[in-house]
């Protein structure tokens, strides 16, 4: 046929095919050796199938893919049609098969290592494919992933699908605001709906596709999620994976006519199949909180932190990730508060692929206390991370939940303050000792059990609470590391400062080192390099620099990495401060020896065999200056430093510690 004159009829317009083609401009990538298919079954509708293509052209992926078509014998017109795109193959059925073997017919042609299947009637969104991709890659136990479906009007069409006991089906958050933040994190849940999923292609084949018993459609999606887990693998959704689904524009929304019908016949075939699974499902609309991620033994603890830990920022945030991931590890439903409320990004969206429910944005803002009052009787632990930040919460927590309230208190700022007062004088650092006193001892008599990272801190904890839990917590987990790649000490020069230009005891520091160590250290050795690493340094520190002064602002993890890599030692000159000292424990664990005074290493289990502790705050420079050429005596407190970190920030003394508050879960989690 020549498509040049073929014509479709769509309403009271007549459409060219070549034309209608071109005036969705779809322009879709040649599909080279692609790691995804996308398999698009079609009965008619063009003008949604090119829509749907459109789409898929307008936001580029890193991920490769091919598109397949299957045109369930369609007019010959919309066949035609679709040859004219580019870069897809289009698969004609000569006589009609129905949604469940058009779909199995594409798979069975896919290149990729993955297959997606979607609906005609979509329209995916930025970063639609990688996200599904980004669930496999971090969850080896994924076997379905489904994406987040919105009406056109924005408003939530399906987050995960629920089924209940008697087989029926929920999408979850029908017509809700599809920005609420239950809506928006990785999870478990029983199923996706078929308009947007992905396999493994291998899993597909070893489940064969969707079941034929399920033709001509519907139930066919909830079934195969059923049988990834039967085969020992999860069903999850992924909220960041966002496609628009025309909803019932293939099939219609009467469940007495036309293919919908379909839906309560297959139904009864589903729950012949399942009966037994269905047992364990609970009875329709009772127990959604459970229910919509699958958390039905699952202990649920919620952290609430002064906004989203900005992980790669300060020891503070990321010692709470840390925590964070002990607890995802070991099963549990994880929930997190910023009392701010601020939708801190890309933090927000780092900890919800994580898996966490992000509390955040003007909702909750608004109705916190209306949300503890709903599921607050769902809540097993409360973490309070920092006293001045969660004293408001202590009070609606106790009225509406019968959770176990913890609190990590990071450091005793209480005497932090009053040994300031001591070694200055100033009334100011009176006033505030009493005033962090009365918040931190309200959150310690409040709670069931207390952390906090520094030993010596604890100690004096427990000598004025006796009848409390509190126990000593590393600041976070540190797994072996590969150092090939390491320089050796004498391979290296300069020096190292990391850290938070927003907390008082570095600003200290970092003048200490500009006006008095390192002009000390240079007389002697000479023009040492000297690197600054920290968000935001205040004008006048940066004033005080010399051109071998160095501020590089924030760097990435990875940039920071390389960067110590090339400095012989990290400079932790602190005279004030409290806690542990998150710079140190780093230092140790990238392998650079640490020159630091009393304050700086208290709280730390190192010795004189592990870095340099100078107790003499006037002999700093003298001994950074005596030390910098002695590459043998620097190469053994490296490694001295790098294996007692390990063994301090070991998985199992953090578990051990918070075993003791949350009735051993943790451990019971780890021996399964």
């Amino acid at each position: 046929m020549n498509t040049h004159f073929s014509i479709i009829s769509h309403g009271s317009r007549i459409f060219d095919a070549r034309g209608l083609v071109a005036c969705y401009g779809v322009k879709l990538p040649e599909p080279q050796e692609p790691v995804v298919s996308v398999i698009i079954p079609i009965y008619n509708q063009l003008e949604y199938t090119l829509r749907c293509l459109s789409s898929l052209g307008k936001y580029p992926q890193k991920t490769p893919f091919e598109i397949i078509v299957v045109d369930d014998c369609s007019e010959l017109s919309v066949y035609h049609a679709l040859c004219e795109v580019p870069n897809i193959r289009v698969l004609r059925n000569f006589k009609n098969q129905g949604f469940v073997r058009s779909c199995n017919r594409g798979a069975h042609h896919a290149k990729g290592q993955y297959v997606v299947m979607l609906n005609n009637d979509t329209e995916v969104s930025a970063d639609w494919l990688d996200a599904l991709v980004r669930v496999f890659d971090s969850r080896p136990d994924a076997g379905l992933v489904g994406s987040k479906l919105i009406y056109p009007d924005g408003s939530l069409q399906e987050a995960g699908g629920i089924i209940w006991k008697d087989g029926s089906g929920w999408n979850y958050g029908r017509n809700d605001d599809a920005t609420l933040p239950w809506y928006n994190y990785v999870r478990e849940t029983d199923y996706c709906s078929g308009a947007c999923i992905m396999l493994r292609k291998k899993v597909w084949d070893q489940l064969e596709g969707f079941d034929l018993r399920y033709v001509p459609a519907y139930y066919e999606d909830t079934d195969l999620a059923f049988k990834v887990r039967a085969a020992g693998l999860k069903v999850y959704y992924q909220p960041h994976s966002c496609v628009i689904h025309h909803e019932g524009k293939s099939n219609g929304t009467d469940l007495g006519a036309g293919l919908k019908q379909y839906q309560v016949v297959n139904r009864v075939k589903f729950i012949e199949k399942w009966r037994n699974e269905l047992n364990s499902h609970y009875p329709n609309a009772e127990q959604v909180f459970r229910a919509r991620d699958r958390t039905y033994h699952k202990k649920t603890i919620l952290f609430i932190d002064h906004f989203i830990p900005h992980y790669d920022q300060d020891a503070g945030a990321r010692n709470i990730f840390s925590y964070m991931q002990i607890f995802l590890e070991a099963g549990f439903n994880v929930k997190l508060i910023g009392d701010n409320f601020h939708p801190h990004q890309p933090y927000q969206s780092f900890f919800e692929e994580l898996g966490v429910e992000v509390l955040t944005g003007s909702y909750m803002r608004g109705n916190w206390e209306h949300w503890l009052e709903l599921n607050g009787a769902y809540l097993d632990y409360v973490l309070f991370s920092r006293a001045n930040t969660c004293e408001r919460w202590v009070e609606p927590i106790k009225r509406t939940t019968k959770a176990k309230c913890l609190f990590y208190g990071h450091d005793l700022i209480s005497r932090t303050f009053m040994r300031a007062y001591n070694d200055f004088g100033d009334e100011s650092y009176l006033i505030q000792s009493k005033q962090w006193k009365e918040k931190e001892d309200y959150l310690i008599r409040s709670s069931h059990a207390t952390f906090y990272p520094s030993e010596v801190e604890v100690q004096e904890l427990r000598a004025r609470f006796p009848e409390k839990i509190i126990e000593a917590l590393p600041l976070f987990f540190l797994a072996p590391r590969d150092r090939d790649r390491d320089l050796r000490i004498h391979e290296r020069a300069g020096v190292i400062f990391v850290g938070s230009f927003g907390h008082p005891p570095n600003l200290d520091a970092v003048k200490w080192i500009l006006t008095e160590i390192m002009p000390a250290v240079r007389a002697i050795l000479g023009p040492i390099r000297c690197n600054f690493v920290g968000r935001n340094p205040p004008k006048d520190l940066v004033a005080l620099a010399t051109e071998n002064d160095i501020f590089h602002g924030y760097v990435s993890d990875a940039d920071l990495r390389e960067l110590y890599n090339t400095c012989r030692i990290a400079l932790a000159p602190l005279r004030v401060g409290g806690g542990i000292k998150g710079k140190i424990l780093e230092a140790f664990y990238q392998g650079i020896p640490v020159v630091t005074t009393r304050i700086g290493i208290e709280g730390i289990p190192a010795s004189s065999e592990d870095c340099i502790v100078v107790e003499d705050n006037n002999q700093y420079a003298a001994q950074l200056a005596s030390i910098y050429p002695d590459c043998e005596t620097l190469t053994k407190l490296s490694e001295n430093a790098y294996q007692r970190v390990l063994k301090y920030c070991s998985k199992d003394s953090i578990i051990a510690p918070f075993d003791k508050a949350v009735d051993g879960a943790l451990t019971a989690a780890k021996a399964k």
